[in-house]
């Protein structure tokens, strides 16, 4: 991996945990946890899989085995193989082997949040390099994906951040506006100062949207 590669999937990983940390509460300190290598193994083979079966669309039937309860919320089974359901956004991603394009924490025991860099093929006008935040989670044994969504759009003038989303499609996950990478930094900085100076928050509402998901989810 270059270090300009390196430097850029921490800034995605920083970027992505902040929208994570803003939207709800962390469930444990940051740091409080480690992948064990036999995890980061699993989570590498499952987002090589699931980059290829559900985003890049090579098998959606299998994809649909690899998403969890929240992905699978407001679609069905039916509706996601034959494409017209699926909750996840096609992205032509360039490569043959995404298990190592990761970074990411433990936030619980089997639930961990990921900043994921994909880069367009050759070729592909409207799209650019792109981090999505992803969360997955281990259910009935295996990890799957629980959520997967574009967080950041790097561009040669700056980085469209998650303030900067326009409605979803094909070539534009994110708006055209951009924010330079000074003042991204600085945002990064802020919304960090304000993610590690918060204590650890009530985030009852959430476990029980996701009780009610995995409900669902462990009836199919």
């Amino acid at each position: 991996m270059t270090r300009a590669r390196s430097a850029r999937l921490a800034a995605a990983g920083l970027l992505c945990s902040s929208v994570v940390a803003l939207a709800a509460p962390a469930a444990r300190p940051a740091g409080a946890l480690r992948f064990t290598p036999t995890e980061r193994r699993a989570i590498g083979t499952l987002i090589d899989r699931f980059v290829k079966d559900a985003v890049l669309r090579q098998n959606l039937a299998e994809g649909w085995t690899l998403a969890g309860p929240d992905l699978r919320g407001g679609t069905t089974r039916k509706a996601w193989i034959a494409g017209t359901g699926v909750t996840v956004e096609r992205f032509p991603a360039a490569g043959n082997d995404f298990s190592h394009s990761w970074t990411g924490k433990l936030v619980a025991p089997g639930h961990a949040e990921l900043a994921v860099i994909l880069h367009p093929r050759k070729g592909s006008a409207g799209y650019e390099e792109t981090a999505a935040t992803v969360d997955v989670r281990k259910i009935h044994g295996r990890w799957v994906v629980d959520l997967f969504y574009s967080a950041a759009v790097f561009h040669k003038r700056g980085v469209s951040g998650p303030n900067d989303f326009k409605a979803a499609g094909p070539g534009n996950p994110l708006a055209e506006s951009r924010i330079s990478g000074r003042w991204l930094w600085i945002g990064l900085a802020a919304v960090g100062a304000l993610v590690l100076g918060t204590p650890i928050g009530i985030w009852a509402a959430m476990r029980r949207r996701h009780r009610a998901a995995l409900a669902a989810y462990r009836r199919h």
